[in-house]
């Protein structure tokens, strides 16, 4: 019996050896390197703060690097798990559906821009968010593989923690391997979780960020049925959150900023946070889910880099000094002295406000010429919005779809 278990071992093993070409000791190596990735992973895996998001000391063990350097292990975890999402997002959603991009000449600049900038600047992506399928879904799609195999070139985002990090470790670990960090929706621009993500800013990696803060498919800017600004309160503050302005004052490098705009995801996975159905009222405090759908045409449209922004900061600081700049040395040893500067003042705010509304006014441009592509291109089969989101809006705002 044991002759026959060693004698079917020897064929498999001589098998395997010739038709991958590596040897049982070849294969041991690597099994230890990816146990090796993994276990770097969950040391370092972003950790969500449910009840002070992230002020306190010891959150995560990310802040003890400095956020321009990644362990070995954790560079091998992160390039794995990006090429794997990347190509199931390239499938799922690029294959199935059709992606267009209205301006080859912008797409070129920016995937340049990703591939190649001066050290130390950094690059910021901003673009409205139609569905939780954004990112990675689209994102995935625009990109190509030479960038997505380097995981220093690679995106940073943001995601919520009541969504995306739930409390399971390997979750998480999963999560910051693919460059995602958590946010606790409406904590604040002030909260420490928002300063790890400056720090990828400050380290001159490429950061992208939706400002509406929260998915809107009534291809509207900042406009759905949950809107919390009314009119007198978007002239007042803006229709985006100033967390972009933020990241920009802040960073020591001043960023490239490039807006794109998109409509199509919003038919790709539908998603409601207001509507009715047969007479009934339906409400969900975060999102309806229904499943991904194939066979939709989804159009993106790029942007110059913004402008603007130095002057505004340097309006700024002749009237009020200097503006603290991150850094990207570890904050755990410093953090208690850290957030206190993280601390927006009331004149801070006023910058961020500033900055947000060139961010604002970008994204703005794009979406009319989105619209008025669509429409002087008669594409009555292009579906931008999700029609229950449009019934639900609130009085007072316009319903329109391109």
């Amino acid at each position: 019996m044991w002759e026959k278990a060693v004698d079917c071992y020897h064929t498999y093993r001589e098998w395997f050896t010739s038709w991958t070409g590596l040897t049982a000791g070849s294969m041991l190596s690597i099994s230890i390197l990816f146990l090796y990735a993994g276990q770097s992973a969950m040391y370092y895996r972003p950790v969500p703060d449910y009840v002070a998001g992230g002020r306190a000391p010891g959150l995560t063990r990310l802040r003890e690097l400095d956020a321009t350097r990644a362990p070995m292990g954790l560079f091998i975890m992160r390039w794995l798990v990006q090429m794997v999402t990347v190509s199931a997002m390239k499938l799922v959603i690029g294959c199935r559906n059709t992606i267009e991009i209205a301006d080859a000449g912008n797409y070129r600049q920016t995937l340049s821009l990703i591939r190649s900038r001066p050290p130390g600047v950094p690059l910021l992506t901003v673009a409205n968010h139609v569905s939780s399928m954004d990112d990675p879904g689209l994102i995935s799609c625009l990109l190509p593989y030479d960038i997505v195999m380097q995981p220093n070139k690679m995106r940073w985002g943001v995601a919520t923690q009541e969504i995306v990090f739930p409390k399971v470790p390997w979750i998480n670990a999963f999560m910051g391997a693919g460059n995602v960090l958590p946010i606790c929706r409406g904590g604040g621009i002030d909260q420490g979780l928002f300063m790890d993500f400056a720090r990828v800013v400050a380290a001159g990696g490429w950061a992208h960020i939706f400002p509406e803060g929260r998915v809107v498919q009534t291809a509207q800017l900042a406009r759905d049925p949950i809107t919390k600004r009314s009119e007198r309160e978007e002239k007042e503050k803006g229709r985006l959150k100033w967390g972009v302005g933020k990241l920009i004052a802040h960073a020591p490098v001043p960023p490239v900023v490039v807006p794109f705009y998109h409509l199509g995801m919003a038919s790709v996975l539908p998603q409601h946070n207001v509507w009715s159905e047969d007479g009934k009222e339906f409400r969900n405090g975060v999102v309806s889910w229904q499943n991904i759908r194939a066979g939709n045409r989804v159009k993106v449209w790029f942007g110059h880099p913004v402008e603007g922004f130095a002057e505004l900061i340097a309006k700024h600081e002749q009237r009020h000094g200097p503006l603290w700049k991150m850094d990207t040395a570890p904050t755990e040893p410093r953090w208690d002295s850290l957030m206190k500067q993280w601390e927006s003042s009331r004149a801070e705010k006023e910058l961020y406000s500033a900055l947000t509304r060139q961010v604002e006014a970008a994204l703005l441009k794009l979406e009319r010429k989105a619209k008025l592509e669509l429409v002087g291109n008669n594409q009555t089969d292009f579906q931008a919005a999700c029609p229950r989101a449009l019934a639900a809006l609130p009085p007072g705002i316009a319903k329109r779809a391109p």
